[in-house]
């Protein structure tokens, strides 16, 4: 897959630029903005995505949509020169832009994620720096995934991380898979399990439960060795781990990709900053059935040695269609 990065550069205290470049940061188009272009943006999300009422995804995507291609009709220029495995658009975290619903994208036509080829929209912690595809051909052996479900005593709704587990087992029954259950909940027992394997050993980490926000801040809701809610927060998470950690952190819990603007990142992103490769998380409150629908077509596909972005097309299709 091709990659169209889009970086946001401050200028001045009021301006910003927006950079697109595809290998090269040196080789770059730039459209230059007013800072409260990005805060209406964000204020109209709440409105239009964030929320339960009834909205047209079409009305929010296609404003998102002319709003990157701007005059110089980039994104549709970009789209043109889709490769034929597919197109990702790498949009940064910085200045609130993480918070808008960049999977609504729509060109008038259609949302991009349902075109063929793919077309995937991802945040990016920008660093300045291209992001590096592996040319490694996928490796010859079992994925190898660490599981873990919490579901504190008195939290509502009790979730059936059973079926969960049990969808992920049935769908990849036909490949080899290492997967290790860790039930307790408990982030402590995680830690223990962690480091009963050699460094660099799970590909995968899944953590499912109730996730939420307090103080300001997101949180998992883990257990602790009684089974009572414990508030864990994103470091704690990082500290179980141990790093290096797994190449992959899919975060399945509620509001896990959310932002809050610019001021407080979600916890996929703070994973991102603490030196993770790739984490998955949910942008607003999810069902349990869609989650558990979600992770056994997204595990198939990486168990047949697709990349993370071909498993969230694929994932998304089947979402879809359903």
């Amino acid at each position: 897959m091709k990659i169209l990065h889009i970086s946001l550069t401050q200028q001045g205290r009021n301006n910003v630029s927006l950079r697109y470049f595809w290998d090269n940061s040196a080789n770059y188009q730039e459209h230059k903005l007013l800072l409260t272009e990005i805060n209406e943006l964000s204020h109209r999300a709440d409105t239009d995505y964030y929320t339960r009422l009834p909205v047209d995804y079409n009305i929010t995507g296609q404003a998102l949509y002319n709003w990157l291609d701007n005059s110089d009709r980039v994104l549709a220029n970009a789209l043109n020169q889709c490769h034929p495995q597919g197109l990702i658009i790498a949009i940064a975290t910085s200045q609130g832009l993480a918070h808008l619903p960049w999977e609504l994208l729509h060109d008038g036509q259609d949302f991009l994620v349902k075109k063929r080829p793919s077309i995937i929209p991802v945040r990016w912690v920008s660093n300045g720096k291209p992001i590096m595809m592996s040319a490694n051909a996928p490796q010859n052996r079992p994925l190898n995934v660490l599981f873990m479900a919490t579901s504190p005593l008195g939290v509502e709704p009790e979730l059936d991380y059973e079926a969960e587990e049990g969808r992920i087992l049935n769908a990849t029954k036909r490949s080899p898979m290492n997967l290790r259950v860790e039930e307790s909940g408990c982030l402590t027992e995680l830690a223990y399990v962690v480091r009963e394997y050699e460094t660099s050993y799970f590909d995968v980490f899944h953590l499912t439960g109730h996730a939420t926000w307090k103080n300001g801040k997101p949180c998992f809701l883990t257990e602790n060795e009684y089974g009572n809610r414990v508030d864990s927060s994103t470091s704690a998470i990082f500290d179980a781990l141990r790093p290096p950690l797994p190449p992959l952190i899919f975060l399945s819990g509620c509001r896990t990709g959310d932002s809050f603007y610019d001021a407080v990142p979600s916890m996929a992103e703070e994973l991102l900053n603490m030196g993770a490769t790739a984490v998955l998380g949910w942008g607003e409150r999810v069902r349990d059935t869609d989650a558990t629908s979600a992770a056994s077509q997204l595990y198939w596909e990486l168990f047949q040695g697709g990349t993370v972005t071909q498993a969230i097309a694929s994932t998304y299709k089947k979402l879809i269609d359903a």
